[in-house]
């Protein structure tokens, strides 16, 4: 990377929506990420919410499916800031996702000017590539205790730039309740060895955001996605005026 800071706060967007990234936009988020992986969006639509971003000043960030070139290529040819790569157990998985993501000689990834990417055929090639190889994004999602046990290797791998730790998927193949003791300690060396080999982290937050940028020494947080910061906000919203109607006896 060309050592700029990770955008720090960032937010999925799970709705087929580019309106989404402009509301992000505006509320204040450095980046979005555009989650292919688990939500309904297609290709079409993603490249649309790039383009938002980047005209609103937010970095758009895709989670792909998986490493094959169609969910990778198409992203990148549409102008993301970097990718998102789930399931990343091992240093093995993380030099998959950097072959796929990065142009020769560290990776496998077709070239092509005429896309958003190569400013609609207007980048010299070789500047294209540069900005591929040192400007787009990869981070790998340590998702399992073995992937915590590896984050090291993983994050160490030449062409991944940060690691995400995913809580939910952790606790499901760990069959760890979310804030189980032995899951939260897993994560505790984790954090630490990411810190000691000063390795880039990040994770999912709430209300612990303060303490996960403070204390923990994450460098970015994903604080939720549009479809729970819109139920959240309508519950809030209905409740209060229920609350109200039934203390004033209507």
């Amino acid at each position: 990377m060309t050592g700029d800071a990770f955008p720090r706060l960032g937010a999925w967007v799970k709705l087929p929506a580019p309106e989404s990234v402009e509301l992000l936009a505006l509320a204040g988020f450095d980046f979005v990420v555009i989650d292919a992986e688990h939500g309904a969006i297609d290709s079409r639509t993603a490249s649309t919410m790039i383009g938002l971003a980047r005209g609103c000043g937010i970095a758009p960030f895709v989670r792909v499916a998986g490493t094959a070139p169609r969910d990778v290529q198409v992203p990148l040819d549409a102008g993301a800031a970097g990718l998102f790569v789930p399931q990343v157990d091992d240093a093995s998985r993380a030099r998959d996702a950097v072959r796929a993501t990065r142009f020769p000689p560290l990776g496998r990834r077709g070239a092509s000017t005429s896309g958003r990417a190569g400013r609609w055929g207007l980048e010299a090639l070789g500047d294209y590539l540069r900005s591929g190889n040192d400007e787009v994004r990869l981070v790998v999602q340590a998702e399992s205790a073995g992937a915590l046990s590896a984050i090291v290797e993983i994050g160490e791998v030449t062409g991944v730039d940060a690691v995400f730790i995913g809580p939910t998927d952790l606790a499901v193949s760990s069959r760890l309740r979310e804030g189980d003791g032995r899951l939260a300690d897993l994560v505790a060396a984790a954090e630490q060895r990411c810190a000691d080999h000063r390795i880039t982290l990040g994770t999912t937050a709430a209300g612990n955001a303060a303490e996960l940028l403070d204390r923990r020494g994450y460098d970015f947080l994903v604080l939720g996605a549009d479809t729970t910061m819109l139920r959240q906000g309508a519950h809030t919203l209905v409740s209060g005026v229920r609350t109200a109607a039934t203390e004033a006896g209507r």
